[in-house]
């Protein structure tokens, strides 16, 4: 193995286990300690990759950012209309919420900046205008192809939208009998009556339901 696959791989592990141990056990196992043993390294080298804990932090964000891109580009976002990229946006953020830890860690994360005050609170500012840049990139290419209404206002509706998945996120979190299902199937109501121009047939050609899996 190459150097630089090497220190690939050993960044991806140690970004593995950060939110294994986040989703598992909380914020309060996240030490030095605890994610090198972890991913089977020595605390030195997660210090030394990422400086700080809030290094640690923004190179999580970043590779979930990073994953979620790369799972909405495997289902031909760029060939669905803009509602569609939309509902399958939130499709693929409900899916990883559903099947992975990696959706939980990230507001388990979050509740902790929130609740806490802390400086970790501005990394997932920063986080949620990173993904309301693409759900308005979405809504901009929606008016153009007419699948979205013309009158829409894009950055309010991205954030809406957001906060949306948010509370959905939260609600799970707290409730794991929450119907992920039904409430995916209410989004999508919510979305092309708030949204859609009306011009598209109700059942979507690209359909995310199989991202869902529901």
């Amino acid at each position: 193995m190459k150097q630089h696959e090497r220190r690939k791989q050993s960044t991806d592990k140690l970004i593995n286990a950060y939110l294994e141990l986040a989703a598992e056990q909380g914020v309060s196992a996240l030490t030095f300690d605890n994610i090198g043993l972890r991913a089977g390294y020595s605390r030195n080298l997660a210090f030394q990759k990422f400086g700080s804990k809030g290094g640690l932090l923004t190179a999580v964000i970043n590779h979930l950012h990073e994953l979620m891109s790369e799972r909405r580009k495997k289902q031909d976002l760029d060939s669905l209309t803009g509602l569609e990229g939309l509902l399958l946006y939130c499709d693929v953020h409900i899916a990883a919420l559903d099947k992975s830890a990696d959706m939980k860690a990230y507001f388990i994360l979050m509740s902790e900046a929130i609740a806490d005050m802390s400086e970790m609170s501005e990394q997932f500012v920063a986080s949620h205008k990173r993904s309301a840049t693409e759900l308005m990139r979405l809504i901009r290419l929606g008016r153009e192809d007419g699948s979205i209404r013309k009158g829409v206002t894009v950055d309010m509706a991205a954030q809406l939208i957001g906060t949306q998945l948010i509370g959905i996120s939260a609600q799970y979190l707290i409730e794991p009998a929450f119907s992920l299902k039904r409430a995916r199937k209410e989004l999508h109501l919510m979305i092309r009556s708030a949204y859609g121009s009306g011009q598209e047939a109700a059942a979507s050609r690209k359909s995310a339901v199989a991202v869902a899996g529901h």
